[in-house]
């Protein structure tokens, strides 16, 4: 796939933010410029305040219907996670033609014996990116934070 046009990278963007912040207790750090790294910080507010439960959302934007086409270079983002991810980590597909998005899970936090782990997944499965779908996000990511051991987390 041709890389794509900057405004395509900017609208999915934007788009995932929007598809995220319908929940009133997300905040997006938004203050990230460059295009290296990762493309949004998300964090789960707790009673509107700093909570430090943060997760990544790594979006890609298309402009294609083809789904074939969404998973190109998205092999290379799960071979970082596995080396380098130690938050739950998403990605994002967002189709900008028609404001349609599919997610997948990159590094997934599950609970494993009683302490929180990571899942590491090469994407490919994606499931629709609807309000259920980013409760589900939310709740997982939060369950995870809860399985630390308290002194690893914010008080």
């Amino acid at each position: 796939m041709a890389t794509a046009p900057w405004f395509i990278g900017e609208r999915s963007e934007a788009l995932a933010a929007v598809f995220l912040t319908r929940r009133k207790d997300v905040k997006i750090r938004t203050d990230m410029k460059s295009d290296e790294g990762s493309d949004l910080l998300v964090e789960i507010a707790r009673d509107d305040t700093i909570s430090g439960r943060f997760f990544v959302v790594q979006v890609k934007g298309t402009v294609t219907s083809d789904p074939n086409e969404w998973t190109q270079g998205t092999g290379r983002l799960a071979a970082l996670a596995k080396r380098h991810f130690v938050v739950p980590t998403c990605l994002f597909l967002i189709n900008v033609r028609d404001n349609k998005a599919v997610y997948a899970w990159v590094a997934e936090p599950c609970i494993q014996e009683n302490k929180a782990a990571l899942e590491f997944h090469e994407p490919g499965k994606f499931a629709p990116l609807t309000d259920e779908a980013v409760d589900h996000i939310i709740q997982s990511v939060d369950d995870w934070y809860n399985a630390i051991p308290e002194r690893c987390t914010p008080q």
